[in-house]
């Protein structure tokens, strides 16, 4: 399972997540001990305010340890800043019943706008995704 660690501050490093995250996917008696698999950093640009936000996507195995850190370190500080730490969904344009029309019956969109903001682009990046599950996406 991926997870998303949200607003995290500019001069956090991978190790720094790393040794925020260990303790967690680190296990104890009863639970069971996890693996992080790749940690990448992330990192978007308003162009109106010029606002950066940094993200970290963490790829955790298995998905029960995920869930635990997920559990144990939402909003929790990390270098001076509380973070958000959740599930990161991937779309697939697979499960898109708008994409995927063979009929003729109109569609109910129920999506009035893009969930984007239009005025955020994407700095930096260094993500290739790729799961074992129904999806299989590089960016």
């Amino acid at each position: 399972m991926i997870i998303i660690l949200k607003n995290i501050p500019a001069k956090t490093k991978k190790q720094d997540i790393k040794n925020f995250i260990a303790p967690s996917v680190k296990g104890g008696w009863l639970s069971k001990r996890g693996k992080i698999q790749k940690i990448s950093m992330l990192s978007q640009k308003n162009i109106r305010t010029h606002d950066i936000q940094y993200h970290s996507l963490i790829d955790i195995l298995p998905d029960s340890v995920a869930d635990r850190v997920i559990k144990n370190l939402n909003r929790k500080f990390i270098i001076g800043k509380c973070i958000a730490v959740c599930e990161y969904k991937v779309r697939n344009w697979h499960n898109d019943p708008r994409a995927n029309r063979n009929t003729n019956k109109p569609l109910n969109n129920r999506r009035v706008a893009d969930r984007r903001n239009k005025y955020e682009e994407v700095i930096s990046e260094e993500l290739l995704i790729t799961s074992k599950r129904a999806f299989h996406t590089k960016v």
